[in-house]
């Protein structure tokens, strides 16, 4: 049964309405249309016709325009092809983008804001709103992005059609948005991160030219993880110029290549060579270094690339903006803000706006990259959500142009990751949301995705935020160091968990209480010693993860395969 039994737009009923398209559309409007046609099917089973603009006899008829049909009048968005508008023009409704993947995103905009879609999870999406729905005549919508660059890198968000319903635009491994979602941004070059060794690999570069790598103690370092280039040296420059410029011939329409320093396990991984210190003296800072040779390729790429722009880190040793060095109108700076649960007092946090401050006073295109779990342990129940919001809100009165939120990316979630997403990829799209409104979201979000006895998950959620709430909890921290035993009613936990469980009415609503509540389990076993793999109860619990799909328990360790005992 389809909870909404009519729609009407402007009085008139939906049924005498056609989907129309440009002759000439792009993929992505193609698509918009069949999925305008698509879920009004799935709200009311009135299939919609659908046809293109050059078909003659309708000139007067009730139509739904997808984009830049020969039946609308000019529009410039100001250049955002992100951008979309909704109106009523007698006799039609128009859902036109800035471009093509503006107007899919308008498209999904529509049937979220007039038709009461939501989609919480790739395998969850709901009609919130039943009877009939009217649309008025003077309905209009424009919207346009406040960040130009949204990526949520958890597991579930790597599902294209669900994030781009989300209207998430990054575009890479994890996720291929291709001509029929209007495409999006993604990384050229090697990959999109640490790409200091990817153009310059010690196996190649170093038994030959050592002096191409970081002087640490008074030796050249050869150790990845332990090392970074030596950005003083010209061939060092040369050769990562001429690599980028050789790719560009290749892929002409990139947009940002990456130029990057590796990740470490050092503070110090920087080369100290005369040449570098004197830099990093000068400057304050190892950005010093980083960011004129940044600079450099940035310069040099421009002149036959002008759309291309040159990615770096702000990270670790280059935390900090130079003293007079300032990153080119090509250059972008990535700044990445490490812990994700600081109290609003906590020195760390003041660092971090203290250190936005400083950037946004020098550079015209930050972007974040934020630290949304613990990578420790994926299962251990992390109570951030609280964070989550002023997090984003703090970087766009910053003036940030782009977040990327990094999660859990190597698995499904034990704990509550596809809520996670789903807030963050709201909170991307709009990044000045109030607190009432995004715990809005997150109510909806519980509703839609565990049913009836949401409440009682919502509790433990504001149980354990107030636990951690005032204090600032690692994202390597332990179960119990986050929950400390003494401050944990397990028994009050689990009787919540159970009351959701006991209300679910759809084997779709239990088996997502019994993933996400293996974080209470998974708490037990660790307070309780069972962490040995060979250990019995540990073996159970493996099986029981795989069981749910979970392949990983924190970002540098899989889920041992139980033994077939275990199994059974």
């Amino acid at each position: 049964m389809h909870k909404i039994t009519s729609i009407r737009i402007a009085g008139t009923d939906i049924g005498q309405y056609t989907i129309l398209y440009a002759s000439d559309s792009h993929p992505a409007e193609i698509n918009a249309a069949k999925e305008l046609q698509r879920y009004i099917y799935n709200s009311t089973g009135v299939l919609l016709s659908m046809s293109e603009d050059g078909t003659p006899g309708r000139e007067n008829a009730p139509e739904i325009c997808i984009g830049g049909t020969n039946r609308n009048e000019p529009e410039t968005f100001d250049g955002q092809e992100e951008a979309f508008h909704i109106y009523y023009k007698a006799p039609r409704l128009y859902i036109a983008g800035g471009g093509a993947r503006g107007t899919l995103y308008g498209v999904y905009a529509f049937l979220e804001t007039y038709l009461g879609w939501r989609w919480f999870a790739p395998d969850t999406e709901k009609c919130v709103l039943s009877g009939t729905v009217e649309i008025p005549a003077d309905c209009n919508l424009y919207c346009r992005p406040a960040l130009e660059y949204r990526d949520v890198y958890w597991f579930s968000a790597f599902d294209t059609p669900w994030a781009v319903k989300m209207k998430l635009n990054a575009s890479g491994d994890h996720r291929k948005l291709g001509p029929e979602y209007g495409g999006g941004i993604g990384y050229g070059g090697p990959r999109f991160v640490h790409t200091f060794s990817d153009f310059m690999p010690l196996s190649e570069y170093f038994q030959e030219h050592p002096e191409y790598y970081s002087l640490r103690g008074g030796a050249r370092c050869g150790e990845y993880l332990y090392t970074q280039l030596c950005l003083t040296n010209p061939d060092v420059l040369r050769i990562i110029t001429e690599k980028i410029l050789a790719y560009m011939e290749v892929h002409p329409d990139t947009r940002i290549i990456s130029v990057s320093q590796d990740d470490s396990y050092v503070g110090d991984s920087y080369c100290h060579c005369a040449e570098c210190e004197k830099i990093h003296r000068e400057e304050g800072s190892p950005m010093g270094s980083l960011l004129r040779f940044v600079n450099a390729i940035a310069e040099t790429v421009k002149i036959r690339y002008p759309h291309l722009s040159i990615d770096t880190l702000a990270y670790q040793h280059t935390f900090e903006p130079p003293l007079h060095t300032v990153p080119r109108d090509n250059v972008i700076i990535r700044l990445c803000t490490w812990n994700p649960i600081l109290s609003q007092k906590h020195i760390e946090r003041r660092n971090i706006r203290e250190a936005l401050t400083r950037w946004k006073a020098v550079c015209n295109r930050i972007y974040i990259w934020d630290y949304t779990t613990n990578f420790s342990d994926y299962l251990a129940t992390f109570p951030n959500f609280a964070n989550l919001q002023p997090n984003v809100r703090l970087f766009a009165d910053n003036h940030v142009k782009g977040i990327f939120a990094q999660g859990n990316y190597q698995s499904v979630s034990g704990e509550f990751g596809e809520l996670r997403a789903y807030l963050l990829a709201r909170l991307l799209w709009e990044p000045e949301m109030e607190p009432d409104a995004y715990y809005g979201h997150m109510d909806a979000f519980l509703e839609g995705y565990y049913g009836k006895g949401w409440r009682y998950i919502r509790n433990y959620i504001d149980y354990v935020q107030g636990i951690v709430s005032g204090s600032s909890v690692s994202n390597r921290g332990t179960p119990t160091e986050i929950l400390p035993p003494e401050r944990f009613d397990l028994k009050l936990a689990k009787s919540w968990w159970d009351q959701a469980e006991a209300m679910a009415d759809s084997p779709q609503d239990r088996a997502h209480i019994g993933k996400s509540r293996l974080q209470l389990l998974h708490w037990e076993l660790f307070r309780d010693g069972h962490t040995d793999e060979k250990d019995e109860k540990a073996q159970a619990f493996y099986a029981l993860l795989k069981k749910h799909g979970i392949t990983h328990l924190n970002e540098g360790a899989a889920v041992p395969v139980p033994s077939c005992g275990a199994e059974q």
